[in-house]
């Protein structure tokens, strides 16, 4: 190779030495022959480049199933959003959960005092307890009692029978002889008062001349003591002689004029209206009445002595057990649901959920839904499943059905959630010519407390299946060039070199497109990025992978 450096270090010193009138001329043709040796150079590197093969990746059309879609727009709504009260009524001691908390069904939220429902827990008890004594009793002892009654029955009708033999025997005498009695106690009762009168009117005799005795003897001894001729004590012992026989005097007229002429006395009146009473049960014959209720108790007697029998031939001793099984039955249920108060004031999420709203604190009084007061503890959202809400044209809603699938993506940049429709409307929004179409979308992608979990509230896209077509012919999107009016260029690969081929597109999906014109199977398709550097004829080498 030229040293033109060289060349031009000698050129400058020839000129300045030998020939310096022909120095410039000479120059110009040396640099001549310079540029022309140059370009030599240049034209021969770029044929040299030209030559070299383009490494590049090839791949084959693909036959495939095309699912045309259309997308709305539409949100996420909690499936399940429960508000939890309390069962029982009471003041709130503990509070477990706090909003935006995880929970998972049967966690214990809060805590309601429970001291009422223990004690009525402890008073079920109580009650069972005595209603399983009282089984146990009538399981040992009902069907000896009840044959025990049967035996009582028999004897108490013998004994009636018995009365009712006697009463006709003997109560017309009994009644008779009452009369007699009666005549008598009267007729003794008036000679008793009779001789009462005499003694009564003897006694007050006797009590006038013993007092007229004793004022006598007063009036002397009053001259006497008054002369002096007496001694005080002497004449105070005849002055209270005196005031005795007075005392006796008075008494005895009170008792005198007990029997004064018209006078009754109690006795012979008590007498009196006993005879009367003796004398009208004769006159009614009243031992009829006696025999006839005496009959009454034996036909009584008799009734109770059949349902006695009836008792032991229906055995009803069972009955009797089976009632004490039922008041047994009866107070285990009061004793569970006392129980269930019990469990009730520890208040449980009923679903998996998220803590959205805690609207009661410690210290508030709880009350149950069924109360005018009753307000919840909390609200939780159930997040296992959410509700994607979408409406769609009425034109649209026709070609689907409950039960089908769809694909939900969400702003978050979650992708191709697998849906299911459970709700088709049956009535259109006037306004827009729309139906609201609901669908379940399993959560098991994350919860509430993840960043990247499915939120109620958010905004999504739903894609539904419109159409289907199979065994299309599908090429990556980047082999095909140029895409316009449906055609668009491809390079094939053929003889190590690459061919320009325009073919006729569809529709793009996703990273392919529908490739319409027919392509030989096994046709390397060229598939690299910078396909600019590529020409009719270029060189190309298939680059392995």
């Amino acid at each position: 190779m030229i040293n033109k450096y060289a060349l031009k270090a000698d050129t400058t010193t020839y000129t300045r030495r030998v020939m310096p009138k022909i120095a410039s001329v000479t120059l110009k043709s040396h640099l001549i022959k310079f540029v022309a040796i140059i370009c030599c150079f240049s034209v021969g590197t770029v044929i040299a480049q030209e030559a070299s093969p383009v490494a590049v990746p090839i791949t084959t059309a693909r036959r495939g199933t095309i699912v045309s879609t259309k997308q709305y727009t539409g949100h996420l709504e909690p499936q399940a959003e429960v508000t939890v009260f309390a069962n029982v009524s009471g003041k709130i001691v503990t509070v477990n959960a706090t909003v935006g908390q995880s929970i998972t069904e049967g966690d214990a939220l809060a805590e309601i005092d429970s001291s009422e429902v223990t004690l009525a827990a402890i008073r079920a008890e109580s009650a069972l307890s005595n209603a399983q004594s009282q089984l146990t009793l009538k399981e040992a002892n009902a069907q000896s009692r009840v044959e025990s009654q049967l035996v009582i029955a028999q004897e108490r009708l013998t004994t009636a029978q018995s009365e009712l033999v006697e009463t006709r025997a003997l109560a017309e005498m009994r009644i008779r002889n009452r009369l007699i009695q009666a005549e008598v106690a009267h007729q003794e009762a008036k000679d008793t008062i009779e001789k009462a009168k005499t003694n009564a009117e003897q006694g007050l005799e006797r009590a006038t001349v013993e007092r007229d005795d004793a004022k006598v003897a007063y009036d002397r001894d009053k001259v006497l003591y008054e002369k002096q001729h007496i001694s005080k004590s002497n004449f105070e012992s005849v002055e209270k002689r005196l005031r005795l026989t007075e005392t006796r005097l008075e008494e005895a007229r009170i008792t005198a004029q007990q029997f004064e002429e018209g006078s009754t006395h109690p006795s012979v009146e008590r007498a009196r209206a006993e005879l009367g009473v003796a004398g009208k049960l004769v006159e009614i014959r009243s031992w009829e009445r006696e025999i006839a209720l005496a009959e009454s108790k034996v036909t009584q007697a008799a009734a109770d002595l059949s349902t006695a029998q009836k008792l032991v031939e229906a055995k009803s001793w069972e009955q009797e057990i089976e009632i004490a099984r039922s008041a047994v039955r009866q107070a285990e249920e009061q004793l569970k649901t006392a129980r269930e108060q019990m469990n009730d004031a520890t208040i449980k999420s009923p679903i998996n959920g998220v803590i959205a709203t805690r609207h009661l604190n410690v210290g508030d009084y709880a009350r149950p839904a069924t109360s005018p007061t009753g307000k919840p503890i909390f609200t939780i959202i159930g997040i296992d499943a959410l509700t994607a809400v979408w409406s769609m044209p009425v034109a649209d809603a026709r070609r689907i059905n409950s039960g089908e699938l769809v694909l939900i993506s969400t702003d978050a940049g979650i992708r191709n959630i697998v849906g299911t429709i459970d709700f088709i409307s049956p009535t259109v929004n006037r306004e827009n010519n729309t139906v609201l179409v609901h669908a379940t979308v399993p959560n098991s992608i994350g919860t509430l407390s993840h960043n990247n979990g499915l939120r109620p509230g958010g905004t999504i896209t739903v894609s539904i299946k419109t159409g289907e077509r199979k065994n299309v012919q599908l090429l990556p999107l980047r082999a095909v060039l140029h895409i316009q009016n449906g055609t668009g260029t491809i390079f094939t690969v053929k003889g190590n070199a690459a061919h320009r081929e325009q073919v006729n597109v569809g529709g793009v999906y996703g990273d392919e497109i529908e490739v319409i014109s027919r392509l030989d199977n096994g046709k390397s398709v060229v598939i690299l990025d910078e396909q600019h550097r590529l020409q009719e004829g270029t060189p190309v080498s298939i680059l392995r992978e």
